[in-house]
């Protein structure tokens, strides 16, 4: 368990999948950028079972509240086999707790976790270059801005924009 200010971070248990999945699912956390296509039952489940066995490729943490309530998540994963990265993605259940922070402090938190657990050099974070909340978070956090993929994801029926952000050992280094 990841401890933060009003939250903490914790790996999914089995019992946990079947409402998180109900949760990722829900328009609510789609927000307006997210893919619109749900997530199976059978997918899910799969997706536990793989991830309990080795975070190599993939790794995500519950956002539990005070109350023990689920109300977002943060994963990492592997993206290319030759980059030395990780790269970290995050969500909110809770549409009534967006812009509270909460966000920002969790991605500082699995950021930290990773530069610290893991011998890789580089963080890096993808938006829809409309998504001004999830840059926000990005900044926040340290990253740097790094360009744009012209077209690179399909969602909601057409091609978008992706901004791309990177945060280095160096750069965090210096934010300690």
């Amino acid at each position: 368990m990841i401890k933060g200010s009003c939250f903490h971070l914790r790996h999914i248990r089995k019992e946990d999948v079947m409402l998180m999945l109900e949760l990722m699912n829900h328009p609510d956390a789609k927000g307006d950028f997210l893919p619109l296509d749900l997530m199976l039952p059978g997918m899910a489940e799969k997706k536990f079972e793989d991830e309990s066995r080795s975070k190599d490729q993939f790794e995500t943490f519950l956002i539990i509240d005070e109350n023990e309530k689920m109300i977002g998540r943060v994963f990492h994963f592997k993206t290319v086999p030759y980059f030395n990265s990780r790269e970290i993605g995050y969500g909110m259940f809770v549409k009534n707790l967006h812009g509270k922070g909460i966000m920002t402090e969790a991605v500082k938190l699995l950021r930290d976790y990773l530069f610290n657990t893991l011998l890789i050099n580089r963080l890096e974070i993808h938006m829809n270059v409309n998504n001004i909340a999830s840059e926000k978070v990005a900044i926040n956090c340290g990253f740097l801005k790094e360009g744009v993929a012209r077209g690179a994801a399909f969602s909601r029926g057409k091609h978008s924009d992706i901004a791309m952000y990177a945060l280095l050992r160096d750069e965090w280094e210096k934010l300690a």
